[in-house]
Order: C-alpha cells, then sequence, then structure tokens
C-alpha cells in the first residue's frame, strides 16, 4: 500500500521542542516532583520561558528555517542579555508594579501561549501530524504504565496520578488523537499526506481508555466514531467500551484526589443556582480581583481544601476554577464563551478537515474539567495543534511504501496526484 509522504518545507530542528516539553517532560517531571515529595499538580511556567528565550536567540540569528544567517547576531545578543540581566536586576520592583494587575494578568494568559506558538511556528517552523502522534505514543505509553503500577500499589486508579491530572492527560492524548486522523482534501494543487502511524495511534489510544477520564473516554468515543479511520463496526465497538469505562469509573474505589472531580461537579451545580437566581454575572461575570459569591456546604469545605490546598474561609478565586469554561463564563460572562466557539466553527468550516474537527469536539469536552488553554502546556499543544489542523496543505517531496495495516486503518490507499480530488469524508460517522 503506498502513500504521499515526506518532509515538511520549513522545519527547523527545533520544530517539535514545545511538543517534547509538553507531552514528555512535563509528565516526568511531575512524577518527579510526587517522588520527591512535591504537589505534582502544578505546571511549570519555567520550561516555556526557556523555550521563548530560545527562540529569540534564534530568529536573531536565522529569521525562519532555511533563510540565511542575519548580520549583527553578536550585538542583538549582547542586547538581550542586557535586557534579561536588566529584568533580573529590578526583578522585585517590577513584581511590585504589575502584583495589583496580577489577576488580570493570569486572565490575558491564554493570549500570552497563543502569541507564543504564533512566533514559534513563524521562527522555527510548523510541527507536523507525525510529531504530535510521536509524542503523543510516548505520553500514551506512560499512562499505561503508571495506570498498571497504580493499580498494583492503590487497587485504585486516582483522578491525579503520578504523571498529572487524569483529565488533562487525556486532553494532551485527543490532540494527538486527532493528528492521526485522516488529512483533508486537495488544495490548490497541494495535497497533505497521511502520516498516521498505527502504533502511535495504538498507544494513544489505549493511553486515553486507562486515564479514565470521563470527559476524555467521551470525546474519544466521538472522535473515533465519527471521524476514525477503519471499519465503522470496530469504531462502535471502541465507542461502546469508552461508555463502559465511563459508567465502571464511578465504581471505583474513592481515592483522595477524586475530591478534584468533586470541586468541579459542585462549582458546576454552583453556577446553575447562581444563573437560576437571577444573577446577572451570566452577561456581566464577575469581579476577577476578588472571591466568587459562592457557598460551601457543610462537608464541601474539607473537600476543598483536600483538592486545592487552600482554605476554604479564603474563598474560591478564579484562577482556582479547574473548568475551561466555567472560567471564562464567571470571569467575562456568556458572551465571551459563545463567540469562541463562533470563532471556533467559522475557522473550521473555512478549511473543513477531520482533525479539525475532531479537536473543536475535545476541546468543547475537557474544556469542562481542564483549564485548557489557562495552563501553558496545554495552551502550547492545543494552539499548535489548532494552527497545524487549520493550515492549508503544503506539497510534499517524496512517496514511499507504507505497510503498516491496523484494526482502526482503512481499505488500503492508492497514491493520488496533486491534482487529484479527495471529497470521501463527512461529519456523518465513516
Amino acid at each position: 500500500m503506498e502513500s504521499v509522504k515526506g518532509k515538511t518545507p520549513g522545519r527547523g530542528r527545533l520544530t517539535a521542542v514545545p511538543l517534547a516539553v509538553a507531552y514528555v517532560a512535563v509528565p516526568l517531571g511531575t512524577a518527579a516532583s510526587h517522588y520527591t515529595g512535591g504537589s505534582g499538580n502544578v505546571t511549570p511556567v519555567a520550561p516555556w520561558l526557556l523555550l521563548a528565550g530560545l527562540g529569540t536567540l534564534s530568529a536573531m540569528y536565522r529569521p525562519r528555517p532555511g533563510d540565511a544567517a542575519s548580520g549583527g547576531f553578536f550585538f542583538k545578543l549582547a542586547m538581550f542579555v542586557l535586557m534579561l540581566a536588566g529584568m533580573v536586576f529590578y526583578a522585585a520592583d517590577i513584581l511590585s508594579l504589575v502584583m495589583p494587575y496580577l489577576p488580570y494578568l493570569k486572565e490575558f494568559s491564554p493570549f500570552v501561549f497563543l502569541l507564543f506558538c504564533g512566533l514559534w511556528v513563524s521562527t522555527m517552523g510548523m510541527p507536523d501530524r507525525a510529531d504530535f502522534q510521536r509524542f503523543g505514543g510516548l505520553l500514551g505509553l506512560f499512562c499505561v504504565v503508571d495506570s498498571v503500577a497504580e493499580a498494583a500499589v492503590y487497587q485504585s486508579l486516582p483522578a491525579i496520578r503520578w504523571i498529572g491530572n487524569a483529565d488533562v492527560l487525556a486532553a494532551f492524548l485527543l490532540v494527538a488523537l486527532c493528528a492521526g486522523l485522516k488529512p483533508g482534501s486537495n488544495e490548490g494543487g497541494c495535497t497533505e499526506p497521511d502520516q498516521g502511524n498505527r502504533w502511535w495511534r495504538l498507544l494513544t489510544m489505549l493511553g486515553l481508555l486507562l486515564c479514565l477520564s470521563r470527559t476524555g473516554l467521551f470525546a474519544a468515543a466521538w472522535v473515533v466514531l465519527c471521524f476514525g479511520r477503519g471499519l465503522f463496526r470496530w469504531r462502535l465497538a471502541y465507542a461502546i467500551l469508552c461508555a463502559l469505562l465511563i459508567g465502571g469509573s464511578f465504581f471505583l474505589p474513592p481515592s483522595p484526589s477524586d475530591a478534584v472531580r468533586y470541586t468541579d461537579y459542585w462549582l458546576w451545580v454552583e453556577a446553575m443556582r447562581l444563573a437560576a437566581e437571577g444573577h446577572p454575572f451570566l452577561f456581566t461575570g464577575f469581579p476577577i480581583d476578588q472571591p466568587l459569591p459562592v457557598k460551601f456546604p457543610v462537608s464541601m469545605g474539607a473537600i476543598w481544601e483536600a483538592a486545592t490546598g487552600q482554605p476554604a474561609v479564603l474563598g474560591v478565586h478564579l484562577t482556582e476554577v479547574p473548568s475551561f469554561w466555567l472560567r471564562l463564563l464567571f470571569a467575562w460572562g456568556l458572551a465571551v464563551p459563545l463567540l469562541l466557539l463562533l470563532i471556533l466553527f467559522i475557522l473550521l468550516f473555512r478549511r473543513l478537515t477531520r482533525m479539525g474537527a475532531g479537536l473543536v469536539a475535545a476541546l468543547f469536552a475537557q474544556g469542562m474539567t481542564t483549564p485548557l488553554i489557562y495552563d501553558p502546556a496545554q495552551a502550547i499543544a492545543i494552539c499548535l495543534g489548532f494552527i497545524l489542523a487549520l493550515s492549508a496543505p503544503r506539497e510534499y517531496l517524496s512517496t514511499r511504501r507504507e505497510s503498516d495495516e491496523f484494526i482502526f486503518d482503512e481499505e488500503a490507499r492508492s497514491v493520488e496526484s496533486p491534482d487529484a480530488s479527495s471529497d470521501d469524508w463527512s461529519l456523518r460517522p465513516l
């Protein structure tokens, strides 16, 4: 079986480094934090600051992959070092100036992460589908090993694993799963090759099953059933297995980390209570720098402290709301989440692909329980995935024979010329 494969033009050697950090370094760092006695539930910002500095240095030397080296690099480097030295020297003064605005700056962090992704792509090149699948497969393998180990130790699979929050891990795996879907039709004579890899896909799908993230399993079932590869009966079987695991997860022995899930449910119930009482937050949002007007039930205070490590008497702040959609709703009102969904659908229908449709479904589901683009690692993976899904295909340089066939692969594909059209899919189950 042959398929068009090749090397993406305009790629640098460091193109996929953000994915390596998000999918490999962060989970392993979280596991190391657990092992050394840390909380292990906070994604560090330091790796992304280092990558931002690395991207800046690369842009000063060579603005784009394949360009000639620009002149005056050492002068630019000296200015950059002086700027960093000044920021370090006056760090305390800078922090004291921005501290009153810190709650507002945190709510605008998604725009910062999106800007980072745009600058990285323009400077280092675009990660391709193979990059997402490769690192998604590695993370799926980590999830398999972690699940087996924790089941042996705790006789349960807790919500907070040694390598991270199960819902967050599922969000990463869903992006990789969508990258393994078949590409769209050719555009303007350019064809995107099918870079699907059966082994990475298998590990990703297995990792999703073992995460036992309820929203992740729902999104995985939807993506595989509606947009996945292979015969419908096999896709239906995977979706049914996801549904059975969702139901079975309610019967697992509880663990202390399951308090995280109870806080998710409670905050959604509080949002519905406030809406039913006619609170105007649906239109105006709540003050960003003040606690939310939620009421702790008698038993909820202890659960909140177990889940967040913060005293219940301090109240609930926006930064402690784990759900992306709920945080947007509390901060800005209903208009901003609806506007974001409208923009996503407009961009999706401008270039309708399986990967884009799958990402929208995954984004909607995982936004119920995870911070998504408020979290640096998730934001980088999701934003890079959307940029790839919404980018027009480019011509690829070579063809090679592919002999991998898997139970979720479709029937043998024939090589198509760059001028051939391919409209063999729709949003209905294939």
